[in-house]
């Protein structure tokens, strides 16, 4: 039976990623923050559930420690993550630090923790929860935007890093997804003394109908055919608006597309 750890499996996309790798006959370590607060894999066979805060070191060396004493992984998967929304100058620097030590630094420790372990073993996947927002940045999206970004980056040289072990490096990348994910938002007293706001337009355009949204079941789908296809690609871009606004940004060019996007957005 293969293994692999999902970060982050107490909701959403690493919740229906560890069931669905759990039906499929796979040893799931499923990590969250608060497991004492999450009884879904109380019953369910295959399934280990571990403490993990990404943000602590002590918790990452720990789970890493044990999981390779244990047998160790096939694949690793970075889900874990927060946002927030809004004006740069607004946001808190503490709001600022938490969006970075969880979407980047977090993902980042857990790899360096594993990576000795899959050079050795010369096999393994690390898979990533990137986002839309880390390849286009959109208005009142600087933070998650940034984190999201620095992430991707990150992985796209782990692919050339790991290629000679033969690890493969995967990024899933969905648009807007069915979830109970959540963001803060700090809005700026000049925005608000100048009426300046994304009109409802910007919804529109990242979410032209809630009920053609991908559930978190679809996401865990792509991640299960990522995880397990001998496939060299390293992104897997989810949904119909992520995929038709990644495609329109880079076929156009950042310059072209600010222009329309900073025209469909903003009320005349």
């Amino acid at each position: 039976m293969k293994t692999i750890l999902i970060t982050g499996a107490g909701s959403g996309i690493g919740k229906e990623t560890a069931k669905l790798f759990a039906a499929k006959g796979w040893n799931v370590i499923a990590t969250m923050r608060e497991p004492k607060n999450d009884k879904t894999f109380a019953e369910m066979d295959h399934v280990t559930v571990m403490k993990l805060d990404v943000t602590n070191k002590e918790d990452i060396e720990t789970v890493a420690s044990e999981v390779i004493s244990q047998g160790g992984l096939d694949v690793l998967f970075n889900n874990a993550g927060i946002g927030v929304k809004g004006c740069l100058d607004a946001t808190p620097e503490e709001s600022i630090r938490q969006v970075f030590e969880t979407d980047f630094m977090g993902p980042a420790e857990i790899m360096k923790a594993f990576i000795p372990y899959f050079k050795t073993k010369k096999s393994g996947v690390l898979m990533t929860t990137a986002s839309m927002s880390g390849v286009i940045s959109f208005p009142y999206d600087s933070v998650y935007a940034a984190a999201k970004h620095a992430l991707i980056g990150l992985c796209e040289s782990l692919y050339y890093e790991l290629l000679p072990y033969g690890i493969r490096v995967k990024i899933l990348i969905p648009g807007p997804v069915n979830t109970n994910f959540k963001m803060q938002t700090f809005i700026s007293s000049f925005n608000s003394a100048h009426n300046l706001k994304p009109s409802k337009n910007l919804s529109k355009i990242l979410i032209p109908d809630f009920n053609s949204l991908p559930e978190a079941k679809e996401v865990a789908q792509v991640a299960y055919e990522a995880a397990t296809s001998d496939s060299d690609q390293l992104e897997y871009i989810i949904g119909d608006v992520a995929n038709t606004l990644i495609s329109k940004y880079r076929s156009q060019g950042v310059e072209t597309f600010k222009k329309e996007l900073a025209n469909e957005v903003y009320e005349k």
